[in-house]
């Protein structure tokens, strides 16, 4: 604040070359432009943010600083033409709703920045009246010998909004906020200016003469260290969106999935189904796979059943698990092609399980019903493909059926 002091009260800048002959440039102007500059590069900022995460702080922040940016104009002493003249009543009118405006906008923009559950809900909602609150009393600055009373009510407006920002961010940071900590040292300065010239008006009764200097100073801050906040802010809710994303992918998979083979479960499959329809379905169910559990123990079973899966999905059918010893494959090409490969992926089953599973004395055979799908439903195609595998099973096991007159399955 010193330096800014110094550089305010500094001489004007006299133009070093040729090209700025006859200009002259002071320090409160350039300041003023930096100031600006920092408003529009705020605006710039929360846009790119905006871009990525849709969060509602990100606006009110934006309108803020378009609305500091307005006022720093109004303030300036830029010609606004004959409108708003440097000393109208429009002129006058102009600056006094745009810095109600700016006190007004910062309750929604703080109870949408600060972390959920941080703020209590009386708080949060309490937040959520003070636009109007401050806005109903902006006439109180532009009526002649404003009444008494409501000038006292303005003032209890505005000194309720400054204690409610103090204890929001106070009862925030208490419970662990990160936000709050950024803001309340973003705010400080602000909230100083602002508490000094409440004092100046409500006790004193004289206007704080270096209310402007001092705020703008307190505002060029207050950009500053929001805008860390933002950054600290955006970086912790994408971290938590990429951990949800990931969550519910792991979930969709999970729920998708069988844990023992890794291959799609019976709702994946029927997905699949829908997605890209097959010519035929095979349900395959390994032959005696009880007495393998009985002889030789449940993890050589479950061996089995991976080594069976490995074996399905090793072909261009597409394999998922149903439950217990059985799977499902979805086929695709003509007639031929489909039971060649089903009779492949059967055969697979047997020479894998007994080249991966020693404790066999021969590899696990297989069952399979098939059927060609034609106009069927997923589950009408399931269960012709299921009469089917009973039909393998009481027929011999260790065969595929595909009975002539169900060759083009219909729905019934």
């Amino acid at each position: 604040m010193a330096l800014i002091l110094a550089l305010f009260c500094a001489a004007p800048a006299l133009a070093q070359s040729s090209f700025a002959d006859r200009t002259h440039m002071s320090w409160d102007g350039a300041l003023t432009g930096i100031f600006l500059g920092l408003l529009v590069f705020s605006v710039a900022y929360n846009s790119a943010f905006y871009s990525v995460l849709r969060e509602r702080f990100l606006v009110w922040q934006s309108l803020r600083a378009l609305i500091y940016f307005a006022l720093t104009i109004g303030l300036s002493p830029l010609d606004m033409g004959p409108a708003l003249g440097a000393h109208s009543f429009a002129r006058q009118v102009y600056l006094c709703v745009l810095f109600d405006l700016s006190v007004a906008v910062t309750g929604p923009f703080i109870r949408t920045y600060i972390e959920p559950g941080m703020i209590a809900p009386r708080v949060y909602r309490l937040l959520g009246w003070t636009a109007p609150a401050i806005l109903i009393t902006t006439p109180a600055m532009l009526i002649p010998d404003c009444p008494p009373l409501y000038m006292a009510f303005r003032n209890a407006m505005l000194v309720g909004t400054l204690l409610l920002m103090c204890f929001t961010l106070a009862q925030a940071w208490r419970r662990g906020s990160r936000t709050a900590r950024f803001q309340a040292a973003a705010w400080s300065s602000v909230l100083a200016v602002y508490g000094i010239s409440l004092f100046h008006d409500i006790f004193l009764g004289t206007p704080f003469k270096m209310f402007l200097f001092a705020l703008f100073g307190a505002l060029g801050l207050e950009v500053m260290l929001t805008a860390i906040g933002i950054a600290d802010r955006f970086l912790r809710l994408k971290r938590a969106h990429d951990e949800a994303r990931a969550t519910a992918s792991a979930l969709q998979v999970m729920a998708h999935s069988d844990p023992l083979t890794g291959l799609g479960n019976r709702r994946a499959i029927e997905k699949a189904f829908v997605d890209r329809r097959p010519e035929a379905i095979a349900i395959v169910d390994l032959d005696h796979f009880k007495a393998v559990n009985d002889r030789h123990g449940h993890d050589v079973g479950d061996r089995v059943i991976r080594a069976a899966g490995a074996a399905l999905s090793s072909g261009s059918a597409l394999a998922g698990r149903i439950g217990g010893e059985e799977f499902v494959l979805l086929l695709y090409g003509n007639g031929a092609e489909i039971k060649e490969e089903a009779e492949r992926l059967r055969h697979r089953i047997a020479a894998y399980t007994g080249e991966t599973i020693p404790e066999l004395s021969a590899g696990v055979t297989a069952s399979i019903g098939l059927v060609l799908v034609g106009d069927s439903t997923f589950g009408m195609a399931m269960k012709i493909a299921d009469i089917n595998l009973y039909a393998a099973k009481s027929s011999g096991r260790d065969k595929l059926v595909l009975p002539d007159q169900v060759h083009a399955a219909r729905a019934a």
